[in-house]
């Protein structure tokens, strides 16, 4: 019995023992674990900062990477823009060369076939010369304007007019168009005053770009629009019309004034009521009420029409040797007008392989070497000579019938023939 005891109390200590044995040998590998714990904490803190820092310095590489290639890539583009321009600067150096290189080419041409032209010539015929002591009394105002275009007088003002400038004859030659021919001609036998019908057909140089006029004289009108020289001129005056109505409507718009006075379209229809066509002239008469030599209404003009304006608009013409060809497929006879003004004299010898006749010698914007050239080229190419005051009322700068006259000596016996075949057309 004794032993039992002792058995079972050796028993429990024995157990006693191992159960402490064995939490302590759990409390160890608790603080190993702890300790553990702690310095991969430690380990992971580090690593985190030293990848942080490491990312940081990235960030900063990155970022002054994409500084470098942003400035590349503006010193790139800047590279380009230097090349493009001097490539520009090429082509167009060489599309001009190449323009009047063409050019040259094609009035060396022009010139052997109207030199050619003129060996053909009445070996009667004499150049005019200019006459001294020139005046307007008795003489020839043979470019003028009415209000079938861009004039302000009427056809009867015209002739009151070149009467009373002391004037024995006139020509009255609208912009692009022919209706009015008949017109003018009834008022000048009712009237009993010479008048030349005509028309100034409004072309261009593809050469050089610049405007050319060409006037044509001895033409009719037909029955349906369908001669050559309407046909040439008809999308010219629907253009310009067009045009001239847009710009109203801009000015509109834009709210423009004059002195207080807006635009009014049924002001503006007032104004061109006998015209073909609305002109800028138009316009401007109904804003302003203005003559075109007043110093505002030039002002106005410049700003309105000109330059930067958001009215600036131009319209396409037929080329010059399109119209010189017209008229004298409708029996006409073309004139070359105002060269001096136009820049046109180096266009001539192709106009008269084209069919040109006369040149305009006497203009409000020609002075002596203008008019020197005119009868030089006159007598070279077998051409006569005309001369006429650009005069449009109040819408021009030409101050009166007169300003400018062609003596009939100057003009000759060619001349002196259109006013003889007058009376046979209507």
């Amino acid at each position: 019995m004794a032993k039992t005891k002792g058995a079972k109390s050796a028993a429990k200590e024995a157990e006693k023992s191992a159960r402490k044995r064995a939490k302590a040998s759990r409390k160890m590998r608790e603080r190993a674990d702890a300790s553990l714990d702690a310095d991969a904490r430690v380990s992971e803190e580090a690593r985190r900062k030293a990848l942080k820092r490491e990312l940081k310095k990235h960030g900063k590489a990155k970022k002054d990477a994409r500084a470098i290639i942003r400035e590349e890539a503006r010193e790139h583009a800047e590279a380009s823009k230097a090349i493009r321009r001097e490539t520009d600067r090429a082509i167009k150096s060489i599309a001009a060369q190449a323009a009047v290189d063409a050019a040259n080419t094609a009035a060396q041409t022009a010139a052997r076939a109207a030199q050619e032209a003129a060996r053909h010539l009445s070996p009667r015929y004499s150049a005019p010369r200019p006459v001294a002591g020139r005046t307007a009394l008795g003489s020839w105002d043979l470019h003028n304007h009415s209000v079938f275009s861009d004039g302000s007088c009427t056809v009867d003002e015209l002739i009151a007019g070149a009467r009373a400038a002391g004037l024995t004859r006139i020509a009255i030659t609208d912009h692009d168009c022919l209706s009015q021919l008949s017109f003018i001609r009834a008022r000048s036998r009712e009237l009993s005053f010479p008048v030349l019908a005509g028309v100034e057909v409004s072309a261009h140089d593809p050469a050089t770009g610049r405007k050319v006029h060409v006037l044509g004289f001895g033409l009719e009108a037909t029955a349906d629009g369908s001669g050559p020289v309407e046909r040439l001129v008809a999308p010219t005056l629907f253009a310009r019309t067009a045009t001239s109505l847009w710009q109203a409507w801009v000015l509109k718009r834009e709210d423009v004034e004059f002195s207080g006075h807006r635009l009014s379209f049924d002001e503006v229809y007032d104004v061109a009521r006998a015209s073909t066509g609305i002109y800028k002239q138009h316009i401007m008469e109904a804003l302003t009420r203005r003559p075109h030599t007043d110093p505002d209404y030039q002002f106005c003009y410049q700003c309105w029409f000109k330059g930067d304006s958001p009215a600036n608009r131009t319209v396409e013409y037929p080329t010059a040797v399109e119209a010189v060809r017209a008229i004298r497929e409708q029996g006409g006879v073309p004139v070359l007008a105002h060269p001096g003004q136009t820049k046109s004299w180096a266009i001539v010898p192709e106009l008269v392989g084209a069919g040109l006749m006369g040149i305009e010698a006497f203009h409000p914007d020609h002075g002596p070497v203008e008019e020197g050239l005119a009868f030089e080229l006159a007598e070279r190419l077998g051409l006569f000579v005309t001369g006429g005051s650009d005069y449009h009322g109040k819408y021009g700068s030409s101050p009166a019938l007169g300003t400018s006259f062609v003596c009939p000596e100057e003009a000759g016996s060619k001349v002196e023939g259109l006013f003889a075949s007058e009376a046979a057309l209507s």
